[in-house]
């Protein structure tokens, strides 16, 4: 005779609690180690898998490119997994099959609920899914395919890495692509976005596509011929070299792209500040068209919204910047309406793959959330502008002759300027208060000092006169070391020391100009 062996509690119920939380059944039934296994083995596996895909490129490579059938694995996978648990619970502690048949008929009508539901489940969890997976797929194609090729471009070595603590700086490239013509792949609009994520600000800066860059064996030409001529990678060397700074990853996109995300999102509301009218606006078959935009507050759809950020015969390429930032910032005003974002994957498949990025997929979403937290006054909006008009500051000269017309960068003037856009966030944050004390350097040296630093987001507190010294960094405060490393360094080089027990002071770190002193790192490189 088959000796039955009984079973603890409710088999249905015990379905019914892994079909909440795998593990949970068996815990019911008193099978505590094997339920406590069943909840840690899944949590385990997926931060294993997580690890090896985003540590070795090749199973990154690997998974973007197949991101749908992936997508398709791991539902897969986790529903059969999950029925697992959900039956071995129904059994309780059984060991034979034949004894399953001492159930009663509302212990198997849980059974069949839980299961049924487990299909609509992972059914719907898939559905949801597989629209991001395409998504990152499309726009993570750069990713997908290394080494990534350009027209023109070799390898592309690896971009900065973020920490997600330091500024995160994107270079957003507006490509003038046209189908059959590959020498229209110039970038229209280059604008570095840059977030700070400790202190929730953002800027933008525009560059303007006429600015010469004279730097043989790396590009001798106007700037905005770097991506034809070595694409992505190429672009951004350029502009890490130009304003000094390091570039985390680029975003890609097309107009024909542009276009189709605006129409897709109903539209964006533009507060047009004076008419805009051009005779000669450039169309896709090489001819040119009227366009004519009124004053005042308007919703454009795509082709509108374009006209107005591209248009520079009425204008110039200044003003024709900050349209296109004013246009970026209606975006994204539109894409946090709604929870749109929740919409992306839909927007980006009208698109196709004609908007491309090489940033880490895993900060896509968290990203995604910061940056539509930021309030619209906490956005800076700036472009390197020409000297010789009536604008705010300038680090450009204009050349022209017959080889045509240019922009000549001054380099420390732009670096000097980039400085205080792309400022370092831990520094604004650690907050450390800052004396400045003129020990033998030139009148006036010491306030010079302060105010740029305080342009950089250090907080000078007080200029003061010392007796003679070396100029140095001393830290009263070892808590504001970082602070003081960073001074240093935007000093070009001073030593830092602990302040002197003979030294009085109420500031966290006192910075010395001696006679020695010879400028921040930006005047070094004049």
């Amino acid at each position: 005779m088959l000796r039955r062996s009984r079973v603890s509690g409710s088999p249905g119920f015990a379905a019914v609690l892994s079909g909440l939380l795998p593990g949970l059944g068996q815990m019911y039934h008193g099978r505590w180690v094997r339920g406590i296994l069943m909840i840690l083995v899944p949590i385990f596996v997926v931060l294993l898998s997580g690890a090896f895909i985003a540590i070795a490129d090749p199973l990154t490579s690997l998974v973007l490119r197949n991101a749908p059938a992936f997508t398709f694995l791991v539902a897969g996978a986790f529903f059969t997994y999950h029925l697992f648990t959900v039956a071995d619970a129904f059994a309780g502690k059984l060991r034979d099959v034949g004894s399953l048949g001492g159930r009663r008929l509302v212990d198997y009508a849980l059974l069949g609920v839980v299961c049924l539901s487990l299909v609509g489940f992972y059914a719907t969890a898939y559905r949801g899914s597989a629209p991001w997976a395409g998504f990152f797929a499309k726009v993570f194609a750069p990713l997908a395919q290394q080494p990534l090729t350009g027209p023109g471009s070799g390898q592309e070595s690896a971009p900065a890495a973020w920490t997600g603590q330091e500024r995160l700086n994107v270079l957003l490239l507006g490509i003038d692509s046209r189908a059959g013509d590959p020498t229209t792949q110039n970038t229209d609009t280059m604008i570095v976005l840059s977030l700070d994520p400790m202190n929730r600000t953002a800027a933008m800066l525009s560059l303007p596509r006429d600015i010469y860059i004279n730097r043989p064996g790396v590009l001798v030409d106007k700037i905005n011929a770097a991506y034809a001529l070595g694409g992505p990678d190429l672009a951004r060397k350029v502009v890490e070299d130009l304003l000094g700074i390091r570039i985390n990853s680029y975003a890609l996109v097309d107009f024909d792209a542009f276009t189709k995300i605006v129409n897709t999102v109903g539209g964006v509301v533009v507060d047009v500040k004076r008419p805009l009218r051009d005779e000669y606006y450039p169309t896709a078959d090489y001819g040119v068209e009227r366009i004519d935009i009124a004053a005042g507050p308007q919703v454009m759809d795509g082709d509108v919204a374009l006209r107005y950020a591209r248009s520079r015969h009425d204008s110039n390429d200044y003003s024709r910047a900050a349209r296109q930032q004013q246009v970026i910032g209606a975006l994204r005003i539109k894409l946090t309406e709604n929870d749109m974002l929740r919409g992306l994957p839909g927007i980006l498949d009208h698109v196709g793959s004609a908007v491309q990025t090489n940033f880490d997929p895993a900060n896509v979403i968290p990203l995604a959330r910061f940056g539509s937290g930021i309030p619209g006054d906490s956005i800076r909006s700036d472009v390197l502008y020409p000297c010789g008009g009536d604008y705010p500051h300038c680090e450009l000269t204009y050349s022209g002759g017959e080889n045509g017309f240019f922009l000549l960068p001054d380099a420390a003037k732009v670096r000097e300027f980039a400085a205080t856009i792309f400022y370092d966030p831990q520094v604004k944050a650690e907050g450390a208060s800052i004396e400045i004390r003129n020990s033998g350097g030139r009148a006036g040296m010491a306030q010079s000092v302060a105010d740029r630093l305080a342009e950089r987001a250090f907080s000078v507190s007080i200029v003061t006169n010392g007796s003679s010294a070396r100029s140095a960094v001393l830290v009263r405060n070892g808590a504001k070391r970082y602070t003081a490393n960073a001074l240093a360094s935007q000093l070009g080089g001073l030593p830092v020391d602990a302040l002197p027990s003979g030294e009085q002071t109420s500031a966290d770190i006192v910075v010395r100009v001696g006679s020695d002193f010879r400028g921040l790192a930006t005047d070094l490189a004049r």
